[in-house]
Parts: C-alpha cells; sequence; structure tokens
C-alpha cells in the first residue's frame, strides 16, 4: 500500500493540474461503468458455465444410457437362444427350422443387424438384417466352406439364394475365437464384417453340453448406424457434437456425418478420433490425450474445458464399461460461444455508454478545470523563474485569498533561498565533485567483475556478491537443496576420435542449450565438470517448489537433447545422450577455500549420493531418489523402480526412473521399447568391467545373440563365472573375422537392470565408435528387412 501511495505522489507531481482534475472524474465514470459491465459479464458467464455444465451431464447420461440398451440386447438374445439350445429347440437337424428360428429372433429386436450360431464341426447360420431393413438367413456349405445367404418371405422361409462369399469358417473369427477363450459371454473387438467390409462388434456367447464340451458359439451384432442416428439426432447447443470412441483412440461413432473407417479393397481402416475430418471433434481427443496422457488413465466421468483457436470449448468424458470387455470412452463438447452471444451483445453496449459517459466527462472536466487552474499557472510561472535563478519575485494573485497567502509565503521563500543558495553552492560543488569521483569508481569496478566473474559463475551468486557485503566472507551454512547431475554417455571416447577444436565446438554448443534450459527453471550452475554440469536448486536462494522445478528442468534438457542431436546430424557427429540424476538432501553451501581463490559451492555426502545416482542413468534417463519422489509423488510420471546398493551407503537405496510431470509444468519424454531381433550368426566378443575410470583384470568371452536400436543381449560363454551386476560399466571389443577392421575399436556399455535368460544379461551401448554404429544399424536394418519379407510371403 505505501508503495502505491509513493507511485501515486511521483506520478501526480509529473502530471498537469488539469490533467489530473479531469482524470480523476473520468476515472470514477470509468469505474462505475466498468465494475457493472464487468460484473455483468461475469455472472453472465457463470451462469452459462452452470448451463453448459447442465447439458454436458444430461446429454452425457442420456448416450450412456442408450448405449446400455444397445449392448444389453445383443447378450439377452445369446441368453435366450442358449437356453433354446439347453431345452432341445435348437438341437435339430433341420437347418431350415433354425434359420427360421434366428430371423424370428431378428425381426422381434430391431436393434440387431446379425444373429447366428457357429458350431465346433463348422457349421455357420443365422439371419442378418441389411440397411435396406430387409431380412436374410444364412447358411455356410460345409462342403464347398462357401457362406451363402438367402431371400426370405413375410414367413421367414428363403426363398432366392442372393450372395455366396467363399473361404468362410466361423472358426476362424474374431467373434468365434475370442468367446471361446472367454468361456463365458464377452464382446470381441471391433472388426471387419466378412460380407460387407464395414466395421462390426459381437456380443458372444459359448454354449457347452452338459458333460461341459464347447458345442459352438452363439453371436448377436447391434448396428453402429443407429447409435450414430441417436447421437445426430441430439440437440447440444448450436454446435455442439458428441462422439464415443474406444481405450485406443478409435472412434466408434459420432453425432457428425464424418466417416469412422475407411473401406478399401483389402482391409478396413479405422480412424482415430485424433485424425478425424471433424475439427472440433479431432482437437477434443488430442486434448484428451494431452491432459491424460494416456486415454487409459480415464477412470470416471469429467466435466473439462480447453480453447481451440481462442475460443473456450466445454468438454465432459464419461467411460462405458458393461462387465463383458466392453470399455468405450463418451465424449460429449460444445463451444463456449454458442451460449455467450447476448452477453457479448450486452457487453458491446456497456462498452458504448462507458465511451459516451467518458466524452460527457471529459468536456465538463476541461470546463471546470480552466477557472480553478488559471490562477495557479500564474504561480507556477514564477516558480519556474526562480528556478532559473530570479531571485526577485512580487506575485500579485486576484480572487482568491488562499493563493494570496501561497503568493506571500513564496516571495519570502525566495528570498531566503537567496542567501541559503549562496552559502551552499560552493559545498555542493565540491561534494558532488567528490562523490561523482567516488561513484565512478564502484561503477568501473562493479563492471569488472560482472564482465570476469560472470562467465565462471551463475548471475545471482554474482549479484549476491556485489550487493551483499558478506558475500566474500568464507563459510557457509546447512541448507536442505535439490542436485541434479547430468552428464553425457560415452563422450570421452567419442572426443578421442576428433580433434580438440571439434570437441569444444561441440561441448560449448551443447553446455549452452543446457545453461538456457537450467536458467529458465531458476537453477544455479554451480561448475561445469567436461562434459558434466552440477546444478543446485535451492542455494543460493530458497524457493518452494525446488525439487518441482529441478524434475521439471531435467525433463526440459532431456527434450532439449533433440535439436541439440540435430545439429550434430548437420555437423557430422555421432548423436550424444546424456543421463540424469537428481538427489535431495542436507548440505553445506557457501563460499569455499581461502582469502586469495573462494568458489562458491556445497559440501556434504548428498552430492556424493547424487553423484553415484546419476552413474545408475543411461543416456535418456532421469533417474530421481526415495527422497525427491517423495516431494513430487502426485505429479511425477515413474516408469521404473530399482533397488541398488550404493558404494558407501550401508543399505540399498530405491531409485525410480522418470519421464514427465504434470502440473504447471506438464512436460513428458517420448518412450520408445527396444525391439529385439535374433541374429543369424552371433557377434563374438570380449568384455571386462569398468570400476570408476579404472579397466578391471579379466577378460571375459560372450557373445550378441540378440540386438535393438541401442541395446544387445549377451550370452556369457563361461557358464560357471558371475555375471556382471546391473548397472556395471563395460568394455567390449568384436572378434568375429567377417566384421570390418574398424569394428575392433574400442565398445563401451552399461549392465541394464532386466530379466534375462539363464548364462545372458542386457547391455545398452554407451559410446560406440562411427563405423561400429554404421556395422550394428545395417546389420539390425538388414533382419528387420528379412523378417518383414518372411511374414509377408507366409501371409
Amino acid at each position: 500500500m505505501r508503495n502505491y501511495a509513493s507511485s501515486y505522489q511521483v506520478m501526480s507531481t509529473k502530471m498537469p493540474l488539469r490533467v489530473i482534475f479531469i482524470l480523476s472524474t473520468l476515472l470514477q465514470v470509468l469505474t462505475a461503468v466498468g465494475l457493472t459491465g464487468y460484473f455483468s459479464f461475469r455472472n453472465g458467464q457463470k451462469a452459462v458455465n452452470e448451463v453448459a455444465t447442465e447439458l454436458r451431464d444430461e446429454v452425457a447420461a442420456r448416450v450412456k444410457e442408450r448405449l446400455l440398451l444397445y449392448v444389453e440386447t445383443p447378450h439377452l438374445i445369446n441368453r435366450l437362444n442358449a437356453n433354446a439350445f439347453e431345452l432341445g429347440q435348437l438341437d435339430t437337424q433341420n437347418t431350415q427350422y433354425k434359420q427360421k428360428y434366428f430371423w424370428q429372433q431378428i425381426r422381434t429386436f430391431p436393434v440387431i443387424t446379425y444373429n447366428f450360431y457357429g458350431s465346433v464341426t463348422g457349421e455357420y447360420l443365422g439371419a442378418r438384417r441389411l440397411a435396406t431393413g430387409d431380412l436374410q438367413v444364412m447358411e455356410r456349405n460345409q462342403s464347398t466352406g462357401y457362406n451363402q445367404y438367402f431371400a426370405t418371405n413375410g414367413q421367414g422361409d428363403r426363398t432366392s439364394l442372393i450372395q455366396a462369399l467363399p473361404n468362410f469358417d466361423a472358426r476362424q473369427r474374431p467373434w468365434y475365437k475370442q468367446a471361446v477363450a472367454a468361456g463365458k459371454p464377452t464382446w470381441s473387438t471391433i472388426y471387419r464384417d466378412f460380407s460387407t467390409g464395414g466395421l462390426a462388434i459381437t456380443a458372444a456367447q459359448p454354449v457347452y453340453d452338459k458333460q461341459g464340451k464347447l458345442k459352438g458359439v452363439l453371436g448377436s451384432d447391434f448396428i453402429f448406424s443407429q447409435v450414430n442416428t441417436f447421437l445426430q439426432s441430439l440437440k447440444i447447443g448450436t454446435s455442439g457434437q458428441t462422439f464415443i470412441m474406444e481405450r485406443s483412440g478409435m472412434l466408434v461413432a459420432t453425432s457428425t456425418p464424418d466417416p469412422t473407417y475407411q473401406i478399401t479393397t483389402k482391409q478396413t481402416q479405422r480412424i482415430k478420433a485424433s485424425e478425424s475430418q471433424n475439427y472440433l471433434l479431432q482437437q477434443s481427443a488430442k486434448h484428451l490425450q494431452q491432459r491424460f496422457g494416456n486415454f487409459t488413465q480415464i477412470h470416471n466421468s469429467q466435466p473439462l474445458d480447453f480453447n481451440i483457436q481462442g475460443e473456450r470449448q466445454f468438454l465432459q468424458v464419461t467411460p462405458l464399461q458393461d462387465g463383458r470387455g466392453l470399455d468405450w470412452l463418451i465424449v460429449v463438447v460444445m463451444p463456449e460461444a454458442d451460449f455467450m452471444e447476448r452477453i457479448q451483445a450486452n457487453t458491446r453496449i456497456t462498452v458504448m455508454l462507458c465511451l459516451l459517459s467518458l466524452i460527457v466527462a471529459t468536456v465538463l472536466g476541461l470546463q471546470t478545470s480552466l477557472w480553478i487552474v488559471k490562477p495557479i499557472q500564474r504561480l507556477n510561472t514564477a516558480a519556474k523563474e526562480l528556478a532559473d535563478g530570479c531571485w526577485e519575485q512580487k506575485l500579485v494573485i486576484e480572487g482568491s485569498d488562499e493563493i494570496g497567502e501561497l503568493a506571500e509565503s513564496f516571495t519570502c521563500m525566495a528570498q531566503q533561498l537567496k542567501e541559503l543558495f549562496e552559502t551552499l553552492e560552493q559545498k555542493v560543488r565540491d561534494r558532488t565533485q567528490s562523490l561523482a569521483k567516488i561513484n565512478g569508481e564502484l561503477k568501473n569496478r562493479n563492471a569488472l567483475i560482472r564482465q570476469v566473474f560472470g562467465r565462471y559463475l551463475s548471475d545471482e551468486i554474482v549479484s549476491n556478491l556485489l550487493e551483499n557485503p558478506l558475500g566474500l566472507e568464507l563459510g557457509g551454512t546447512r541448507r536442505k537443496i535439490t542436485i541434479l547431475i547430468s552428464d553425457l554417455r560415452g563422450f570421452t571416447a567419442t572426443a578421442e576420435r576428433l580433434s580438440p577444436e571439434q570437441v569444444i565446438a561441440i561441448l560449448n554448443f551443447y553446455l549452452e542449450y543446457m545453461a538456457d534450459v537450467i536458467t529458465h527453471y531458476e537453477g544455479t550452475i554451480d561448475e561445469f565438470m567436461g562434459d558434466g554440469i552440477l546444478t543446485l536448486f535451492g542455494a543460493p536462494t530458497v524457493r518452494a517448489n525446488d525439487t518441482e522445478r529441478a524434475v521439471a528442468c531435467a525433463i526440459a534438457m532431456q527434450q532439449a537433447m533433440i535439436p541439440v542431436n540435430q545439429q550434430m546430424q548437420e555437423w557430422g557427429f555421432p548423436e550424444l545422450e546424456m543421463g540424469i540424476g537428481i538427489h535431495t538432501g542436507e548440505v553445506v553451501v557457501g563460499n569455499i577455500g581461502s582469502e586469495k581463490r573462494t568458489k562458491y559451492g556445497v559440501v556434504g555426502s548428498h552430492i556424493n549420493l547424487a553423484y553415484r545416482i546419476e552413474a545408475c542413468s543411461v543416456g535418456g534417463q532421469i533417474i530421481i531418489s526415495e527422497d525427491v519422489l517423495s516431494e513430487v509423488r502426485d505429479i511425477v510420471q515413474v516408469d521404473a523402480q530399482q533397488k541398488v546398493q550404493m558404494k558407501g551407503v550401508k543399505d540399498p537405496i530405491n531409485l525410480y526412473e522418470i519421464s514427465g510431470i504434470a502440473g504447471e509444468h506438464n512436460l513428458f519424454l517420448s518412450k520408445s521399447e527396444e525391439q529385439f531381433l535374433d541374429l543369424p550368426e552371433p557377434i563374438l566378443l570380449q568384455y571386462v568391467t569398468l570400476e570408476s575410470k579404472h579397466v578391471g583384470d579379466r577378460w571375459y568371452d560372450a557373445e550378441i545373440i540378440q540386438l535393438s536400436c541401442r541395446e544387445a543381449l549377451i550370452q556369457h560363454h563361461n557358464l560357471d563365472g558371475e555375471l556382471p551386476a546391473p548397472l556395471t560399466n563395460l568394455k567390449l571389443i568384436l572378434l568375429n573375422n567377417n566384421l570390418p577392421q574398424e569394428a575392433g575399436e574400442d565398445i563401451y556399455a552399461k549392465v541394464l537392470e532386466k530379466s534375462a535368460p539363464e548364462g545372458s544379461f542386457y547391455i545398452r551401448f554407451t559410446g560406440l565408435p562411427p563405423s561400429v554404429r554404421t556395422m550394428l544399424d545395417h546389420l539390425y536394418d538388414a533382419i528387420s528387412l528379412e523378417l518383414k519379407r518372411q511374414l509377408e510371403t507366409a501371409l
């Protein structure tokens, strides 16, 4: 409040009195009209939100209620047909009688499109409803394998053969296999219909005899087009929409005429909601995917809102599950603009009234200020002359007693100032010269300090040194901070094959990117250690969300590796991979060293532990300790957990690999699964363990039997020997005679904590010479192409 008053006082002293008078009048008018319009708009918007919420809930409830009717009816029909089998009504060899039975069922229940039965012996019969409403019966000719479709009369008797499709076997259809596997009533996955090529979903139920032996499978399909028709009949505001999709993101039905699938000559291609031709539907699906990361994370009905090109949208997502394998999402979305038109019109009227009031208030303020300000302007002119050195002032003010008294006081003050000025003028001149000299020296010193030390210390530490008189004193304080340590994987081996100029260029480019990210998240770079970075959160300045920002910073640093590696590729250098470790603990922070050489740093066992946690990571990973997880558990995405025995720590500790953080940061890493392929011929090798930077004294024989893009499965030759422990660093040499000469260079890798077959273990490459990288990539691509060719030949 004090700062506000001071700012107002400064502003008013620089502004003419006439302007202040007019502005005060305008401010009152503007405040009254503006607040009225604002609260009117806000109340209208609040009412819109309430109406939109009720409408979303109502539409979602109606859709869910109607869908439950659709999905219950096919299972009801299956139960009726199963009862008929148990009572012996369908245990007859009269095919036409059974066909007529299914024909009666499909005529009775208009929500289904197919009703059929497939037996273990290959028999298949039933009835179907065409899009025109005509009913047909169908039968598989077991002698030819053709699926035949017959027209029917009004009594359900078949008349003429309409269609015959070859190579049909009900036992190979998805609905049959999935019902047999479930052993109970279930829904099939959505699949391509055999006759039409469109999409179908079947309520399937296995039928058993009294001995529990499978007799066949009953099936009923309901019509997706009826769901589309129902959704299109809903009135959702002016332009609201609703759609249904699976947890995979594939569309099931929509309230728009846009297609949910495409039929080609060989297959039916389903369309994802995020790739729909309808823009509102597409953006709604993308928002849900971005909000939850995965559609499987939506467990209950949730009202949401988001923006499309600055326009607010109301959204409601509701899960639909029936306990038989059906798991869909109902989404209702409506633009806020559908409800805001009248409110925005009222707002425009309010703005016009406000402008009219401002014009009237301005005219009245100008007229009123003229007779108030004119005498004061004379006094102002005299004051300016006094400032110019005209000490003799005699003011005559008429028509105002108060201003007349002010004029007399002003004249007296001018005489006293003249006497005082003559005495102080010389003193002020002398003092000004002295202060100017001191200020110049301080300015030059501070500029030199910032120029010299700003390249080695963060701006925060340099400012602390300059602004705090005790900033250069030795000593420290005990404080809980979060430590982030990053390091490039295998860069030492890469640097040995490059010139010093190239190494420096790569490091400078990489460190510049990382420093920008760290600065953005208010971290303090304590030290660059070659290709490693020690970053502090909580020193020298403590903030409430230090640990959260450290995790977000780590994810942003891994994301920044994408443009870094794009530049590496343009320069013709190998890609860089970075591992990150984060730990929280109490350390001593402060100035360390002597009076001649001082460094701002941290000391404590938690620093060493942070380095060891970072050493457990591989390229692209972020590993955090239990202490870090306890502070950000609710907002981080944990991918894996491992228990590691650390050197210098009595008990094993839990480490966690993370790939994302929600909340205000909302950052997530894209993860890809490693696809391992068997090598047609193992690659022989020898390996030795590395302890810190030292090479072990024993070499072991082994071979690579499986390969992925960045990892490999190693088969140990000495079966009686002990396998290397997880997280152990290895040095490898390839031995195959048919490999190029460059493949004999040293390779570095880390043992992964993955379950592997007996006598084998997984590794992740951390340092590969370019020639070896190229050789392994070509080998992996060749095996992939061969497997693809074999698969296409088999199909």
